[in-house]
């Protein structure tokens, strides 16, 4: 029986099957389940006035004594751990997509200076506009190569946890300076949708935040740092973790 509650989940209100992540009453560990759409006790339910990603229905998901029989279990998850793994990967894909809005915001900015003109001159001739624009691409090519490097330890099989949380929340933050810088450099026009420079804003803000915040991620990476885990308080004559590679 599953009873619980869990909100923001990707193509919720009209998947076929959705895999639930819970924990087990019993053993007290995560374990992994299908559920079918129309199962009773299963209630979807779109979550509205979205400003960003509104390309993604998420749905808001209710669980009220939803029957789900032992060979809908899903072989080989028996810990968070094994949560962990699908964390990991899926913070590579979105440790990428920053990068690509990032390029696209530079790419709309750099024509915009170069078609614009103030005071008889193209806005490309201004000098904070040219520190603006040489900002955002020395971000884009950090992040791109960050992305890329933990691509290549994923594919390698040397990827740590750490390491994807930690390219993660730094590619979703320089992508927000990014944005801003962009939006700077249009002036009033960056505001409007006419420009995407708007869209691509809202847009950075939901990647900062999904598959765990920046200040989660930052933690899961900082605790391979020192070895201490600070996303709980500290319990007094816990044991220390051994701290591991968070370098690429």
């Amino acid at each position: 029986m599953l009873d619980g509650h869990k909100r923001w989940i990707g193509n919720g209100t009209f998947a076929d099957v959705v895999v639930v992540w819970a924990r087990s009453s019993e053993s007290g560990q995560v374990n992994a389940f299908i559920v079918r759409k129309g199962a009773a006790g299963f209630k979807p339910t779109k979550i509205e006035n979205k400003i960003a990603l509104r390309c993604v229905q998420n749905a808001d998901m209710t669980f009220e004594r939803c029957f789900v029989p032992d060979s809908a279990r899903l072989p080989g998850v028996e810990s968070f751990k094994d949560t962990n793994k699908v964390l990991a990967i899926s913070r590579i894909m979105v440790a990428w997509q920053p990068v690509g809005l990032a390029m696209g915001v530079y790419d709309v900015a750099a024509r915009y200076v170069a078609q614009r003109e103030q005071f008889g001159t193209p806005l490309g001739g201004f000098q904070l506009v040219q520190e603006r624009l040489v900002r955002m691409l020395g971000n884009i090519q950090a992040m791109f190569l960050m992305a890329w490097r933990l691509s290549k330890l994923y594919e390698e099989g040397r990827m740590t946890h750490e390491q994807a949380s930690l390219v993660k929340s730094w590619t979703t933050l320089r992508g927000r300076e990014v944005m801003a810088l962009g939006r700077e450099i249009l002036g009033g026009n960056g505001i409007l949708t006419d420009f995407n420079i708007a869209k691509a804003f809202c847009d950075l803000e939901a990647y900062y935040t999904y598959e765990g915040t920046y200040d989660v991620n930052v933690l899961v990476a900082g605790r391979g740092i020192t070895g201490v885990g600070a996303i709980r308080a500290p319990q007094s004559g816990k044991k220390k973790q051994a701290p591991v590679d968070v370098q690429a």
